[in-house]
């Protein structure tokens, strides 16, 4: 399963502290993920990507945020998929030399 999701505090429009926290949290959870600049996007198991996106979310309200706003897109593919990786090498192999 893939996922993406973001983070936003309301009261700070500073982000690159907290998504460093939410960064130290994906970590530690051991599941592959791949920071873009306006979201990021995560693989893995059903309980293991929402308890790592929860873990997040609360990393980042913990930092002292009064409000903070999550959004969450999920990607299940019952027929087996592609992982994060293989996504990103599908679209490149599309791609021609400039």
């Amino acid at each position: 399963m893939l996922a993406e999701f973001s983070i936003y505090p309301l009261d700070d429009a500073h982000l690159s502290e907290d998504i460093a926290r939410v960064v130290d949290v994906l970590d530690d959870s051991r599941l592959n993920y791949c920071l873009g600049p306006m979201a990021t996007s995560i693989e893995g198991e059903w309980d293991d990507i929402l308890g790592a996106i929860r873990r997040c979310h609360e990393a980042v309200a913990d930092a002292g945020h009064a409000r903070v706003v999550t959004n969450i897109m999920i990607d299940e593919r019952r027929d087996g998929g592609l992982s994060l990786h293989q996504a990103v090498a599908r679209v490149e192999q599309h791609r021609t030399a400039v």
